[in-house]
């Protein structure tokens, strides 16, 4: 028969068993939410990129083409479909001249070259709000180590689904791309 003294010692540790329990349990929960709010941001991310990479993907096939801007923007909107497209702040069609992502003028706020456009609530589409670049100034010449490349910037509000952790936080990604080459045509290039 257990003593009196054992039998007392564990009606005191159940209760010390319960607030361990409590605490790491709500250590768990707070982990758990975590690993789901930041499972929503990746995919936010990867969904941008992707849209940035298909907007450059879309705006560099089209050299010359006077609507390539718009069609580039449209191109992202479209791949942000499964996304809130009204999450998207700001998409930008720039012209750069070196591997390094920004715009020639080498910054994004003194942009000098670029096409901005911003979600448009009213006709559900990316409309453009400022800058310009026309397209018979693009340089697509083969072989031409002064042919322009193009860049595609997306800035991309991410609303957390559950409110934790990442509540609005702006996701940017940029890619750019060479302008395809005309091969064919000898006005490839401005004044040529």
């Amino acid at each position: 028969m257990p003593s009196q003294r054992f039998a007392s010692r564990g009606r005191r540790d159940s209760g010390a068993v319960a607030v361990e329990t409590a605490a790491v349990s709500l250590f768990l929960v707070i982990l758990l939410f975590g690993i789901v709010e930041s499972s929503f941001l990746f995919k936010d991310w990867l969904s941008v990129s992707a849209a940035s990479r298909s907007g450059a993907r879309m705006g560099a096939s089209q050299p010359r083409s006077a609507a390539f801007a718009q069609q580039s923007a449209d191109q992202v909107a479209s791949a942000l479909i499964s996304q809130d497209p009204a999450n998207i702040q700001e998409v930008w069609v720039y012209r750069t001249t070196s591997s390094t992502g920004l715009p020639d003028s080498g910054s994004f706020a003194s942009c000098s070259v670029c096409v901005k456009f911003s979600w448009n609530a009213v006709s559900k589409t990316l409309t453009q709000y400022g800058g310009s670049w026309a397209s018979t100034s693009q340089n697509a010449c083969a072989g031409d180590p002064a042919r322009d490349s193009l860049g595609v910037y997306v800035k991309y509000k991410h609303t957390s689904p559950l409110g934790f952790f990442f509540k609005n936080l702006m996701i940017t990604e940029t890619t750019v791309m060479w302008v395809e080459p005309w091969t064919s045509d000898a006005h490839c290039k401005p004044g040529a």
